[in-house]
């Protein structure tokens, strides 16, 4: 007779609670509660074959977990490799770092003694070069979002402030009316991590937030001047509001409607930290605006668009030329 498998989901659900009461972004809940999900759904899998069969170098390999000390490192190795070769390196990582964060709660919970991942190491990740946006297509982007509408003067303000101030979408959608200062050209977004930071922009977005804040009160019938109000609205129905969801939607029909290439919402992100290193931007206010605890982040997004900027700094400096 073949033992039950352990059954994951109920101690990952009390995980996501505590989670919760630590008021975490609602992306970063959904990140974690996605990982500890398909985590449990491999284990109790019968095709993923946790049987005792004996590997080639003779080491007997483990058996499904009946209890939750039976999992052990190779049954989360098992995982990220399914993982990673179902989806890429990047996702696999993500999913690492959950699974790893769980694990730490429940030793601490004293659910466990010990961690079957504290030795694990991430999965590598490949050094991709996220394609920043062309002028010309922010160009063509901004202009089919030209209007006086209240979709047009919403759209303009979210494309706006992704480009000015890089910051992540979850962060951008999950904003309160009390979230932002048109006065001080500040928004307080919540991050990673829990944390919440300031992130400035300039006055052509301020000025873009001013004329949603005015189409958004005549769209719902009154000012949107409740702090706990939410600060993004869908255009249909005006008593739901917009999610991460829906920025990709919208930004899906307005690349179609200026004739570009589809567009990912991140890209905004690259694009702003391309910029502004263009343009001389110090790397430790960048680090602050973006909420990067860790040059090697800096270093990841730096590698978009790095040859261009790496001609552009050559064709100032070039010493052939200085000699000349």
């Amino acid at each position: 007779m073949t033992a039950a498998r352990y059954n994951l989901a109920p101690m990952s659900a009390s995980w996501i609670r505590s989670l919760r009461s630590r008021n975490l972004s609602d992306n970063t809940i959904r990140i974690y509660s996605t990982a500890a999900a398909a985590f449990a759904e491999f284990l109790l899998d019968p095709e993923n074959g946790y049987r005792p069969a004996v590997d080639q170098d003779g080491t007997p390999g483990r058996p499904a977990p009946a209890d939750l000390d039976d999992i052990h490192r190779e049954h989360v190795e098992a995982y990220i490799t399914a993982t990673m070769r179902r989806t890429s390196a990047s996702n696999a990582h993500n999913h690492f770092r959950s699974l790893k964060t769980m694990f730490n709660w429940l030793v601490d919970e004293e659910e466990l003694d010990r961690s079957p991942m504290r030795t694990m190491k991430p999965p590598t990740l490949p050094e991709v070069e996220v394609p920043v946006i062309p002028d010309a297509d922010l160009s063509k982007l901004f202009k089919a979002c030209k209007g006086t509408t209240y979709a047009d003067r919403r759209d303009t303000a979210l494309l706006m402030l992704l480009l000015d101030t890089g910051v992540r979408l979850s962060e951008l959608t999950d904003r309160r009316v009390g979230d932002l200062d048109l006065d001080l050209k500040v928004l307080h977004v919540l991050g990673k991590g829990g944390k919440t930071r300031p992130v400035p922009f300039g006055n052509t977005c301020a000025t873009a937030l001013d004329r949603y804040l005015r189409a958004a009160a005549k769209h719902k019938g009154k000012p949107l001047d409740d702090d706990e109000m939410w600060l993004w609205w869908g255009h249909r129905n005006k008593g739901q509001r917009l999610t991460i969801w829906g920025v990709g939607t919208m930004l899906k029909r307005r690349c179609a409607q200026a004739g570009i290439g589809e567009l990912h919402p991140h890209q905004f992100r690259h694009t702003f930290a391309h910029q502004w290193k263009v343009n001389g931007g110090n790397e430790d206010d960048l680090m602050r605006i973006t909420g990067w605890k860790s040059r090697q982040m800096l270093s990841r997004y730096a590698a978009s668009a790095g040859t261009e900027r790496a001609r552009m700094a050559h064709k100032r400096i070039s010493p052939g030329d200085r000699l000349v």
